[in-house]
């Protein structure tokens, strides 16, 4: 059984993030029995994502979560045992459905594991309430694609996802992931981000920072300004995205201010 060590390292090598064959032979090589979180652990995700989904729960009907390219993460089973329990995971990795299906079908019952493509799901439209990925969007962005698949992957979630229903992002935040996001959620959609705590040894000027984004479906022709929580704290990957959304803000209050434009010539 590899240590953990050792499964950063086999990580490290994995080549072409969208390729399944590669993602099986990482799952096969990890081994069922070795959890593994390359972004924030639950104990930091854990308030903000339950103030967020807390909001949307209903008194009467459990609120339908889909988390998209599950992997081996450990983060539905935290969501079940916060009370969340009808949460649809999909993986286009049979290794990988496979051990959680194990890991998980005694203990957690009602809680669903298909293999899928997240860029091609089979789900009706409007089928979820939330959709909360964890470094799927980041694994989408590779040169040989460019953006294709990210942007499918997104309009899938527009299309699954009920009105009113929130998409929860958990990203290192890079420039290509944020356009992405800014982009496909800019019209009809409340958009707020998050830092997620360093973790105690992140010290280096490249360890990476978690960022959840947060976006709200609303109505088609809003445009609202992105509000965010943090400052600038950890190098050069903090600044860049401060900077990247001050930009953003500037394009969405243009769309705002042409809109109202319109709205007074007519």
């Amino acid at each position: 059984m590899p240590k953990l060590e050792q499964v950063e390292d086999i990580l490290g090598t994995l080549e072409g993030f969208t390729v399944k064959e590669n993602w099986d032979r990482f799952f096969t090589i990890r081994g069922s029995d070795n959890e593994f979180e390359w972004y924030a652990e639950w104990a930091d995700l854990r308030g903000p994502l339950l103030a967020h989904l807390s909001k949307l729960q209903s008194q009467t009907l459990p609120l339908q979560i889909l988390v998209p390219g599950c992997g081996v993460s450990n983060l539905s089973d935290h969501l079940y045992d916060a009370g969340f329990k009808a949460i649809t995971n999909i993986d286009f990795s049979e290794v990988a459905v496979s051990d959680m299906l194990q890991r998980n079908a005694g203990q957690r019952p009602g809680m669903k594991w298909q293999v899928m493509d997240m860029t091609t799901m089979q789900f009706e439209d409007e089928s979820f309430d939330v959709v909360v990925d964890k470094g799927g969007l980041d694994a989408l962005i590779e040169p040989e694609f460019g953006l294709k698949k990210g942007n499918q992957y997104l309009s899938e979630v527009n299309r699954v996802l009920k009105s009113g229903g929130k998409f929860v992002c958990f990203t290192w935040g890079f420039c290509d992931v944020l356009g992405l996001l800014f982009s496909n959620f800019r019209l009809g959609w409340k958009m707020g981000i998050y830092a997620m705590p360093l973790k105690p040894n992140c010290t280096k000027p490249n360890d990476l920072q978690t960022f959840m984004v947060v976006a709200e479906k609303e109505m088609p022709s809003a445009v609202h300004q992105i509000t965010s929580t943090f400052k600038i704290s950890h190098g050069n990957q903090t600044c860049s995205l401060l900077e990247a959304l001050e930009n953003e803000n500037r394009v969405r209050k243009e769309y705002s201010t042409a809109g109202s434009d319109m709205a007074v010539l007519t």
